[in-house]
């Protein structure tokens, strides 16, 4: 049955074999990084904290381009693209 339409399965490693895995279990053991140390530890806590500090220190808006685009409006040199208005609008229907 292993052999339809003559497909051979590929050759698997013995897994019934006691011998491989006592092996491999008293190496590992044996190997001193095996071993944790109590210095050993990974701590996410300090350095999740810092990432929330800094992303609540960033403004929501940037006060500055919204003051300079007011600026142009109010001084009548704000351009707008209509090519690219119409472009952007399509996109985002498409979106949609």
């Amino acid at each position: 049955m292993a052999e339809i339409n003559n497909i051979k399965p590929p050759l698997q490693p013995d897994y019934n074999s006691t011998r491989n895995v006592n092996e491999r279990n008293n190496s590992a053991a044996a190997t001193p990084a095996a071993k944790q140390s109590p210095a050993d530890k990974v701590s996410l806590s300090d350095t999740l904290a810092q990432l929330e500090q800094s992303l609540a220190d960033v403004p929501v808006v940037d006060t500055a381009k919204v003051d300079a685009i007011k600026q142009s409006i109010e001084d009548g040199s704000y351009q707008i693209d209509s090519q690219e208005l119409a472009r952007k609008m399509i996109d985002f229907e498409g979106d949609l």
